[in-house]
């Protein structure tokens, strides 16, 4: 059975977050892109929102990248999300 990827190219990712987010005053586009990777690569990479595809093209992960795009937008660091474990599992 067919599964949707976690993983979309990173330019449709920013789409959809711009168009989720229209109080941010952020536009579509690959250059407007280009220039928020320029700032907040760094800290998209480290929360593994984003990843280089075959060293030449940015893929984002469908649920981290909105987050962590936000979280760099409003001038939060981005942090990874937290991962709830059930209640008494030992580990």
């Amino acid at each position: 059975m067919y599964q949707p990827s976690e993983w979309q190219t990173a330019p449709e990712a920013w789409l959809v977050f711009v168009r989720r987010h229209p109080e941010l005053g952020l536009k579509p586009g690959k250059w407007t892109f280009h220039n928020f990777l320029r700032f907040h690569r760094s800290s998209l990479v480290a929360v593994d929102a984003i990843r280089l595809a075959r060293k030449r093209f940015w893929i984002a992960h469908v649920e981290r990248f909105s987050q962590a795009a936000f979280e760099c937008a409003t001038g939060k660091p981005a942090t990874a999300p937290t991962v709830i474990e059930p209640e008494g599992r030992d580990l």
